[in-house]
Order: C-alpha cells, then structure tokens, then sequence
C-alpha cells in the first residue's frame, strides 16, 4: 500500500466514524419523542378500536329493539300440505292427480 492509500482508507475511517457519532447523537437526542410518538398511536388505535366496538355494540342494540318493537310478523293460516297444494293445482287445472 501507498501513503495515498493509507490517507485515503484513514480518512473513510474518519468519516465512518463522524456519521456514525451524529447519527448516535440524533438518536439519544430524539429517542423519547420517537417512543413517546409511537406510544402515542398504540394507544390512540387502541382507543379508536373500543370506541369502534362500543358503537358497533350501541347500534346493534338500538337496532334490535326498533326491529323487535316495529317490525310484526306475519301471521299465515296453517300450514299448506302436499294434499291441500294438490287441490289448488287441479282447481285451476295445471294437475291431474291419476287416480
């Protein structure tokens, strides 16, 4: 190796080493506000999740009791069986029951 080699690596050291120390003073310098920002939107998706849940539970709720209080159902005679469906269909001739 050369002298100029060796200044060369001896200064990509030099380098190294400074962007490597600011980026470890950013990082001591901005880690509270990063965690706390994190922290922050853990518990802002958690809260948004419950609030979500809470009114996804109201609604059903209200829900239940406008469709129990308004809607009627519909009360049918009784039953129609296979016979009585047989006699319609020959009373307006679409069957002819062989007997």
């Amino acid at each position: 190796m050369r002298g100029r080699d060796v200044a060369a690596l001896l200064l990509l050291t030099l380098i190294g080493l400074l962007a490597g120390g600011i980026v470890f003073w950013l990082i001591l310098k901005y880690l509270p506000l990063i965690a706390a920002l994190i922290l922050a939107i853990l518990v802002a998706l958690i809260m948004l999740g419950v609030l979500v849940s809470v009114v996804g539970f109201f609604s059903a709720a209200v829900g239940a009791l406008y469709y129990a209080v308004v809607k009627r159902p519909s009360t049918g005679g009784r039953p129609v069986t296979l016979r009585d469906a047989k006699k319609l269909d020959k009373e307006e001739g679409k069957f002819e029951e062989a007997e």
